[in-house]
């Protein structure tokens, strides 16, 4: 009798145990008991994205804060739009999916903001899908102050039934940084009126195609430019798409007034020149000065100190 008291008594305690006086969920009876949600599924459908620059070191975090992403079945019709904000990324470094069997192809463009516009995308032709500056939609150069610092990435892949898919889409860099010192100009005939010269980018490409083809059409683009502090020394920096064969670029000067440049400069020539300035890289950037001396007598093209040791300024190119 004693050792059946005793194991109703202990069985009794082991049950209000549970019973917090703060949490009364936990009480025998209680009826509000709450029910825990079900853990979530690990996701079958998983890709990642992936930029290693010049080297091998992922880069995606340092060098992309955003991605769009268009998701295309295999009639090239767009079926989904997908945007990773800068948190997303950073925790994820991709992004999840959830797509019927089939075959698909993704284009993802990291960095795009206000000076990135992409064409009509239900036309079912991917090689004619494409984005540029929203100034070009408007047929509007003066809009042409440069473009966001865009990267490019697309992969084709399959989703079967009852498969997981993990798949990695590697970005590529679609801009190159363009920096452009004038530095002397208040000596020139055309500076001496106090104004500030006018950067111009003639013949550069203007748009580029949703497998990152550039696009042979050319446009001129008109940089901000600003002074360096006292010293008569202005800059012009901007992002522009990459160059290629077909874009004979040149970076011509115009005075204030000017409808045609006082001095220009053939891009492919300097490029010959200064084999140190490698514009095929992925972080590619085309940096020069241009210096007058003794009202226009002696001008020299030259690459910024900084430039050549890869040591940058603060240019602000975003």
């Amino acid at each position: 009798m004693l050792k059946k008291k005793l194991f109703t008594g202990i069985c009794l305690l082991s049950l209000l145990s549970g019973c917090v006086l703060d949490d009364l969920h936990d009480c025998p009876g209680h009826p509000d008991k709450p029910v825990p949600p079900n853990p979530p599924e690990e996701t079958t459908q998983f890709l990642y994205f992936r930029y290693t620059g010049d080297g091998d070191t992922d880069l995606l975090t340092e060098r992309i804060s955003c991605v769009d992403m268009y998701v295309f079945d295999s009639g090239e019709r767009l079926v989904s739009t997908l945007e990773i904000d800068a948190e997303a990324l950073r925790a994820r470094h991709g992004v999840s999916i959830d797509l019927p069997a089939g075959n698909y192809t993704v284009v993802c463009l990291g960095n795009a903001g206000e000076r990135t516009q992409v064409s009509d995308l239900t036309t079912c032709d991917l090689h004619m899908m494409f984005f540029a500056h929203p100034g070009y939609f408007m047929n509007d150069e003066s809009m042409l102050t440069g473009n966001d610092p865009l990267y490019h990435g697309d992969l084709r892949f399959r989703v079967e039934d009852g498969k997981s898919l993990k798949d990695t889409v590697d970005f590529n860099s679609s801009h190159l940084k363009v920096y452009v010192e004038v530095k002397g100009y208040g000596t020139t005939e055309y500076g001496k009126d106090g104004g500030e010269p006018d950067i111009r980018l003639h013949n550069m490409p203007c748009r580029v195609f949703f497998d990152n083809r550039i696009c042979p059409q050319r446009r001129t683009y008109h940089p901000e430019v600003g002074r360096e502090g006292a010293q008569d020394m202005y800059v012009g920096k901007l992002c522009t798409f990459r160059l290629d064969g077909n874009h004979p670029a040149e970076i011509a000067l115009y005075s204030g007034a000017g409808t045609e440049p006082f001095y220009t400069v053939d891009v492919a020539d300097f490029l010959k020149r200064h084999p140190e300035v490698d514009i095929t890289k992925q972080e590619a950037e085309l940096s020069m000065r241009i210096e007058f001396r003794e009202r226009n007598a002696n001008v020299t093209i030259t690459v910024p100190q900084w430039g050549v040791e890869d040591v940058y300024p603060d240019v602000g190119f975003e």
